[in-house]
């Protein structure tokens, strides 16, 4: 991954980067993508605890592209999931939806297990990236993101889920 980029963020990402400062840094120096659950989702919820709110429209301008997943693509992503849907939040089962349907380059910014483990199941473990790993390619450390941000914490889960651990 390098500068430019483009990452698929979830509503956790957009908050976690808020908080610590990095948003700005984040949606200049990669081509960021998401879908519109995870835009309410980072403005209602979580989004509340940050003391900061994020604005609908300041944060629209920050994307390159934002996706709605409709109904029919989830029907036909669940109709052609082998076994048990992932218990995933609807924006990050509408993140992966969107991903999966995608040919270009993209990673996924993500700090939720079940998502991380759904990556991996889906073949796509080399394209998660944690927000940790994301900042330092723009030379920005954050000391401050809570462990699930880190790419310490990322590492560990795809190496549990690889080897069938979890």
């Amino acid at each position: 991954m390098k500068r430019g980029d483009l990452i698929l963020v979830d509503a956790c990402v957009i908050i976690e980067a808020h908080r610590t400062g990095t948003w700005t840094a984040l949606h200049k120096g990669f081509a960021l993508e998401t879908v519109e659950t995870c835009i309410v989702e980072a403005q209602t919820g979580k989004a509340n605890r940050i003391n900061q709110q994020i604005l609908d429209s300041d944060l629209r301008k920050c994307f390159q592209n934002i996706y709605a997943v409709t109904e029919l693509e989830r029907a036909m992503h669940a109709a052609n999931f082998d076994g048990e849907m992932p218990a995933l939040d609807a924006g990050e089962l509408d993140l992966w939806i969107h991903a999966l349907q995608r040919n270009d380059v993209w990673f996924l910014c993500g700090p939720d297990r079940a998502s991380m483990k759904f990556g991996c199941q889906a073949g796509q473990k080399d394209k998660l990236v944690s927000l940790e790993q994301a900042l330092s390619r723009l030379n920005i450390g954050a000391a401050n993101l809570k462990a699930h941000y880190q790419e310490r914490w990322l590492s560990d889960v795809k190496v549990k889920f690889t080897l069938g651990l979890h």
